[in-house]
């Protein structure tokens, strides 16, 4: 209702992050879970000020540490609903980072739920690709290169080429190609 974005956002997560899941073979209804997890990812937002959701430029240190409340609120909304708690990796584990530094609990690698890690990928990719009220939208190009960057420091580095080759398999397989020319070359 605030954010007319939100809902496409969500549902291209969604199906994105369920694209990943079955190709890891994850159970049905650990699927479902992440589904619900996706769609439900910035619910915490509900309690950010549309000051500071919509800005259009940079955050100050002071609005981050209101924005990166979200995932808090979010655990704190949901974690009543029963059959919510095992959808609750998403929206509040989608800021850990695979290095340590995210938030709200500064998890690291393994720690991290496994919803949460691919939920990350797919979230970052479409925020990317996509305009956001600060930015314009990345090419995909650009994004590809920033996801393979952050391999091992934002991301699950297990993850990275899995999620890139359904998320961009146009691009992964031209990367592809080009290391294979470089080992060719050596």
């Amino acid at each position: 209702m605030r954010d007319k974005e939100t809902e496409g956002h969500s549902q291209r997560v969604a199906q994105l992050t369920l694209a990943v899941a079955q190709a890891l073979n994850i159970p049905p209804e650990e699927q479902n879970n992440m589904w619900r997890g996706a769609m439900l990812h910035d619910i915490g937002k509900i309690g950010v000020p549309d000051s500071i959701l919509h800005k259009p430029g940079p955050l100050t240190e002071e609005e981050w540490e209101i924005m990166r409340c979200h995932t808090t609120y979010a655990y704190e909304l949901l974690s009543p609903i029963a059959y919510l708690r095992p959808a609750i990796d998403i929206p509040y584990c989608h800021h850990e980072k695979w290095d340590g530094t995210g938030y709200p609990r500064g998890l690291r690698g393994e720690q991290i739920p496994l919803a949460a890690r691919i939920f990350a990928l797919v979230d970052v990719w479409d925020a990317l690709i996509n305009d956001r009220p600060y930015r314009k939208a990345w090419s995909r190009e650009q994004a590809y290169q920033y996801i393979c960057e952050q391999k091992g420091k934002h991301f699950d580095p297990n993850l990275v080429d899995l999620f890139l080759s359904i998320a961009a398999p146009d691009l992964a397989k031209a990367a592809e190609r080009q290391v294979a020319g470089e080992d060719e070359a050596q």
